[in-house]
């Protein structure tokens, strides 16, 4: 049985070593990502907004899916999804490479999902909130 949270797509030729799929309409998963782009600045990731796009966001991700749930591509075509694509993404990022090593204990990865669930259904009111104080700070 597949883990729905990593499945393998169809790539032309992966330009970059770690594409990310992230809700770029979404305070709180802008403010990550910013975060994120500035520890990676000189790394190959690639940072894809899906927000405002029509039919598939990559091959065998479609753009509603990857506005639901993060995603990550690696270069091999794998897609991950949830705490697995967090994990690879960190793993990519100098400051927390040591993240990989979770990626061994299927236990962890299942909390730390379970815990990414939570926040996404509390998500819409966490992003409101920080587009709220972005405005306030001027931003």
């Amino acid at each position: 049985m597949t883990d729905l949270a990593e499945q393998t797509v169809d790539s032309d030729s992966a330009a970059c070593g770690l594409t990310v799929f992230h809700d770029g309409s979404c305070a709180l998963c802008r403010r990550e990502i910013a975060l994120v782009q500035g520890m990676t600045a000189h790394s190959d990731i690639a940072f894809v907004d899906v927000s405002g796009r029509h039919g598939d966001a990559a091959p065998g991700l479609t753009t509603e899916a990857a506005m639901r749930r993060f995603h990550v591509r690696r270069a091999d075509g794998t897609l991950l999804s949830g705490a697995r694509a967090f994990i690879e993404l960190w793993s990519a990022t100098p400051r927390f490479a040591w993240v990989k090593a979770l990626a061994r204990w299927p236990l962890v990865v299942r909390v730390l999902d379970g815990l990414y669930s939570g926040v996404l259904i509390i998500r819409p009111p966490l992003s409101r909130a920080v587009q709220r104080f972005d405005t306030w700070r001027g931003k």
